[in-house]
């Protein structure tokens, strides 16, 4: 006999279930419709939709005590009444329909007792709304599910379910609460009777909006009711507008990032921390990358440390030592470090056996590094004020060391002619950069680590491959010894200064002079680039310090002979800068020696 398509599928699919050892599968398929109209399957999403609600708190079985409704209710109100977050009053939107939901579930139950105490206790926080008054007054007569149901408002509230709109952070943080203890009641009566809608966390007031329909409220912690089908009972909920909604708003928006992409930059705000009474023994200073320590090093070998904030330099507790057996003269010891547990504001740090020249913190600020005339570079622990590290391989004095951006190794130049690439678990070199025929007066990491820039008294620049070792670029112009290095955040570009008072700016890619800045009259001693790479800054010995704008230039050569990229100069009471640093807040912290009055 002919089977027909549907029975010729059922066949198939009952043959391979028998294969696979599935049982009753005859009896299963039998009746079962192997299709669907296009009317029959509208009809079936639609019912999966609406019978379906996102974003409801999962239910649990709800126990017999009856105080639990009190109980877990007024832990909930306490919670949030003491939270300290932002989120707290914006969850605290769903105590009036948990309030009215409970009591409606006591009455079903027959709670007489619980019933009268609960509403007496915490009807009083609801008389302040008007419409939230009128349907609390309204439960005070209700003791039965025949009161609930001659009541059309309150029959409403159960016939339909209430909505609370509830940004990401409130949802989450209402999830949360409701997990860390027992709140089954509670959870039971969000399930069954409240629909949570989560809605997009709150807009800040510098974004654009479309004019045309003006800005539309984040509905944070409105409410009301909705049928089980998904429509509102009272007014249309409002859809916050995330993103700009018009094509006007959009193209103002894009207009004004131009502006300030093509415009002249704004000044940025200059920190000047001033060293007093150093009677000329003051090498170099740096200020760590998040703003809170001060390093110099001087002439008389010693390292100094400042805290820059409120809070005192204290090192931290020696970490146990199982190996020593504690005595009770031991308790000397003890009382001594009590005594220096207060802390300081400065620490000195001795280790060298000449004068130090340059200190570099590392990107962390957990450690700091220092080189000296007695050829070595001294790793420091900040957390203990000690050095836990020495570097040897230089054969005479170390001018300068920079740390990689992500602290994975670090660089040295030398008197010796070379520059040598070190990591912070050897104390012997990895690489050696040779090809200057003097000094090796500055070095700096490229910002992907990749390269390393070396300046020398031969007045070049040399650009190295930091694994392979070799000179990947060389770049003359100069009419000095170089001094100071610095790489654009972008990679871009590589800014070289010294003695000739030219700051020259080098294309990295094309490995030509891309802009030559005049102005200083005398040595640039430090260089640093703004975080977007638009700005340079420069200190020199002529105790001033200049902005250059490297996009473009602002008309003609000044009257003092600068070059027209110059948008800030900066001077004081200084008798020589030493070091200038963009920060990440586009704040320039600049450090220096203060000028001496004379002696009357």
């Amino acid at each position: 006999m002919k089977r027909g398509r549907t029975e010729q599928i059922q066949y198939a699919v009952a043959q391979y279930l028998k294969r696979r050892q599935y049982v009753d599968t005859e009896g299963s398929l039998k009746g079962a419709k192997l299709f669907q109209t296009a009317e029959e399957m509208a009809a079936n999403l639609t019912v999966q939709t609406e019978s379906g609600s996102a974003n409801i708190v999962s239910a649990a079985p709800c126990q017999s005590d009856p105080q639990q409704y009190e109980t877990q209710y007024s832990r909930l109100r306490t919670f949030l009444a003491e939270a300290e977050v932002p989120w707290a009053k914006e969850v605290s939107s769903v105590l009036y329909p948990l309030f009215v939901y409970l009591h409606l579930d006591m009455v079903r139950c027959g709670l007489k007792g619980a019933v009268d105490g609960f509403y007496s206790r915490f009807h009083g926080a609801f008389l302040q709304d008007n419409e939230q008054r009128a349907t609390v007054e309204q439960l005070r007569h209700v003791l039965t599910m025949q009161d609930v149901t001659a009541n059309p408002k309150l029959n409403a509230f159960l016939e339909h379910k209430y909505v609370v709109h509830l940004t990401e952070p409130a949802y989450s943080y209402l999830l949360r609460y409701l997990q860390s203890e027992d709140n089954t009641a509670l959870c039971r009566a969000l399930s069954t009777h409240v629909q949570v809608e989560v809605t997009a966390s709150r807009r800040t007031d510098y974004q654009l909006y479309g004019a045309a329909g003006g800005p539309t409220a984040v509905p944070n912690s409105t409410s009301s009711w909705a049928g089980v089908d998904g429509a509102e009972g009272g007014e249309g909920v409002e859809v916050p507008a995330g993103i700009p909604q018009s094509e006007v708003a959009l193209e103002a928006l894009q207009d004004c990032i131009k502006k300030v992409r093509e415009g002249p930059p704004s000044l940025t705000t200059v920190c000047f921390y001033a060293f007093h009474h150093t009677e000329q023994l003051l090498n170099a200073a740096e200020v760590s990358a998040d703003s809170r320590l001060l390093a110099a090093g001087f002439d008389s070998s010693a390292v100094k440390l400042w805290s820059l904030r409120a809070r005192k330099l204290k090192a931290k507790p020696h970490q146990a030592d199982v190996s020593h057996i504690r005595l009770a003269c031991d308790v000397l010891e003890e009382e001594a470090d009590e005594e220096d547990s207060s802390g300081s504001e400065i620490k000195t740090m001795r280790g060298h056996s000449g004068p130090v020249f340059r200190t570099a913190f590392l990107t962390d600020s957990s450690g700091l590094l220092s080189c000296s005339e007695d050829t070595s570079i001294r790793y420091w622990d900040l957390g203990s004020f000690t050095n836990t590290a020495l570097y040897q391989g230089h054969a005479y004095p170390v001018w300068d060391v920079d740390v990689s951006p992500c602290s994975l190794y670090f660089a040295s130049g030398s008197h010796d002619r070379t520059a040598r690439l070190w990591t912070f678990s050897r104390t012997y070199p990895l690489r050696l950069y040779a090809g200057h025929l003097a000094d090796v007066d500055c070095v700096k990491f490229h910002p992907n680590s990749n390269y390393l820039a070396t300046g020398s008294t031969d007045k070049t620049v040399r650009l190295w491959s930091t694994q392979q070792g070799g000179s990947v670029r060389l770049f003359t112009g100069h009419r000095g010894p170089v001094l100071s290095l610095a790489f654009s955040p972008n990679g871009k570009y590589l800014a070289s200064a010294g003695e000739d008072q030219r700051i020259k700016l080098w294309d990295l890619a094309l490995g030509t002079l891309f802009k030559d800045l005049r102005g200083h009259t005398d040595s640039v001693t430090s260089l640093s680039f703004s975080p977007d790479s638009s700005l340079v800054a420069s200190s020199s010995m002529d105790n001033s310090v200049r902005v250059w704008d490297i996009r473009n230039s602002h008309g003609g050569t000044l009257v003092d002979g600068s070059s027209s990229e110059l948008v800030g100069l900066y001077t004081g009471n200084t008798s020589n800068v030493l070091n200038v640093q963009f920060m990440a807040c586009n704040l320039l912290l600049v450090t220096g020696t203060a000028q001496e009055k004379a002696e009357q």
